[in-house]
């Protein structure tokens, strides 16, 4: 796994300054990044435009990995935000597009999810199921990205989601990694009467600090793959991060998915 197999997570981004977030990320060499829909909007905000953004990834020589994110099953003003993240696409040409769904029932999902892949035509189309979401199980996603019956159709394998939603390491055969996209580390401590929305937003930390098997994960991975695993983002999602500066959070982030990696047999 090489340094541009790893990218840094929009969600370590959230509520941080655009360009700053850009140095740090290049600085703890990353050659990659995730973008949201929000940070696209807050720079509007900011006067600058999406093509300024792009201006911003080119001088830095990084890419957009992940650009996030489709509600599928939305009306009203997701619906606005959606149409905003189909027309990024063309400007920040990320590697995939991440999807996912909170209203609706599976079977609509399944239908808007296929016409998606339809519709977008110039990367990776990728379903992020969450065991809080209407898609939220292993089994449920795969079926959902079968139907769809795009080359474009994939899946992201979010390492809490994974294991929150009771999935085992087992699940990480060859066919499941062929269909995946993208895998997304961070851990956690689970604590007692925290609903796994919330946790999941707001009480992560770095690979490696809390109580997920990721190593084991990723030996899973490595061998269902034949040590070729699909790109790796790094997204640690905490109020508490979020109080540090980003630079800090950048090097931390790469310092930990190294040592994990390491343990994992794959050293960078």
């Amino acid at each position: 796994m090489t340094h541009d197999q790893l990218a840094l997570g929009a969600m370590t981004f959230r509520g941080r300054d655009f360009e700053a977030s850009l140095d740090a990320a290049q600085r703890s060499g990353f050659r990659a990044i995730g973008i949201s829909v929000a940070q696209c909007v807050a720079c509007l905000e900011r006067g600058i435009p999406p093509e300024a953004m792009a201006e911003a990834l080119r001088e830095r020589d990084l890419r957009v990995a992940e650009l996030e994110l489709i509600r599928l099953g939305e009306r009203g003003m997701a619906g606005h935000l959606n149409a905003l993240v189909l027309d990024l696409i063309g400007i920040l040409r990320p590697d995939r597009v991440h999807v996912a769904a909170f209203s609706g029932t599976v079977e609509e999902v399944k239908r808007e999810f296929a016409t998606l892949c339809e519709q977008i035509t110039a990367t990776d189309v990728a379903f992020e199921f969450m065991p809080y979401s209407i898609v939220r199980d292993v089994a449920t996603a795969v079926d959902l990205v079968r139907t769809a019956a795009s080359p474009r159709a994939k899946l992201v394998l979010d390492v809490v989601h994974f294991f929150r939603s009771g999935a085992d390491v087992a699940e990480l055969t060859p066919d499941l990694l062929a269909l995946t996209a993208g895998l997304q580390l961070s851990d956690l401590v689970p604590r007692p009467g925290v609903d796994l929305a919330y946790e999941s937003r707001h009480l992560r930390t770095f690979p490696g600090d809390g109580v997920l098997p990721l190593a084991d994960f990723l030996r899973a991975v490595l061998t269902a793959t034949g040590g070729t695993p699909p790109p790796v983002t790094i997204e640690p999602v905490s109020d508490a991060l979020e109080t540090l500066p980003v630079a800090w959070v950048a090097e931390r982030a790469m310092q930990s998915t190294a040592r994990l990696l390491t343990e994992a047999g794959r050293p960078r």
